[in-house]
C-alpha cells in the first residue's frame, strides 16, 4: 500500500529550530505494545517541545495517521505485529521526507547502517533509561543523527546540548578560544565542557574524541 499525503497550502512542511531547541513537535508512536505506547507517550508528551502525540498499534493505523496527520517526528518499533517497522520506515520516508524517523527496539540493536538506508535517522533501546529517550529523540527533532550505544546510555553518560555544541566544533578543527568565541563562553568554560566530553566518551584527545563522535551517530 502506497500512502499519498495529504498537503493543503496552510499547512507548513518543515518548522525550522531554533539554537537549540526545536518547534512543536507532532510525534506519532507506531508499536503493538499498549505499555509501550502509553510509557512513552506520558514521556514525551510532558516534553515543552511536543504538540500532540500520536499512536498506532499496526502498520496500516500508521500509515493511515501519517497520511492524514503529517507528524514532524516518527517512533516505529522495529516490529509491529509481525511486520517490518523497517519497511514502513522506508515507505513513511518516500511519502514524508521531511519528517524524522526513530527505529526502536526492545531486543538488541538496529545496525546504523540498515536503519539509515531505510529512512531513519535515530535509534533508541527501550532498555535505555527514560532521560537518554527524552534526550536521543529530542536531538533528532533538532536535526541530529543520534545511534547511542547502550555503554554511554546513562543518565550521566548521554552529552548535555551544550557538550554537543563543544563537540561539534572541536570535531570541526576548532581551537578552544575559537570555540569560545563561537559559542560565547569563556576559555575555561570551554575547558571545563571539553574536559567532560573526553571523560563521558572515554577518550584522551580530539582525534579520538571525533572518531568516537562519528562511531556513536553523535556527529555527522
Amino acid at each position: 500500500m502506497t500512502i499519498t499525503a495529504d498537503r493543503s497550502p496552510d499547512v507548513a512542511d518543515v518548522i525550522k529550530p531554533e539554537p537549540d531547541r526545536c518547534g512543536p513537535q507532532t510525534v506519532l508512536i507506531v508499536d503493538d505494545n499498549e505499555l509501550v505506547q502509553v510509557g512513552l507517550r506520558a514521556l514525551l508528551a510532558a516534553q515543552p517541545w511536543v504538540a500532540s502525540c500520536l499512536e498506532a498499534d499496526s502498520v496500516r493505523t500508521a500509515r493511515d495517521v501519517a497520511r492524514r496527520r503529517q507528524p514532524q517526528l516518527v517512533l516505529v518499533s522495529a516490529a509491529v505485529n509481525g511486520e517490518s517497522g523497517l519497511a514502513l520506515c522506508r515507505e513513511l520516508h518516500a511519502a514524508l521526507p521531511m519528517t524524522k524517523i526513530v527505529i526502536m527496539s526492545g531486543q538488541g540493536r538496529v545496525a546504523r547502517t540498515r536503519a539509515c538506508a531505510n529512512g531513519a535517522v535515530g535509534f533508541v533501546s527501550l532498555g535505555m533509561p527514560a532521560k537518554v529517550i527524552v534526550d536521543v529523540v529530542q536531538r533528532v527533532a533538532e536535526g541530529a543523527r543520534m545511534f547511542p550505544r547502550e555503554q554511554i546510555a546513562k543518565p550521566n553518560g548521554l552529552l548535555s546540548s551544550r557538550e554537543l555544541d563543544v563537540l561539534h566544533h572541536l570535531v570541526a578543527g576548532l581551537s578552544n578560544p575559537e570555540v569560545a568565541a563561537a559559542l560565547n563562553l569563556s576559555r575555561h568554560t570551554v575547558k571545563q565542557h571539553t574536559s567532560t566530553v573526553y571523560r563521558k566518551l572515554g577518550v584522551r584527545n580530539r582525534v579520538q574524541a571525533a572518531s568516537r563522535a562519528r562511531e556513536l551517530g553523535l556527529v555527522a
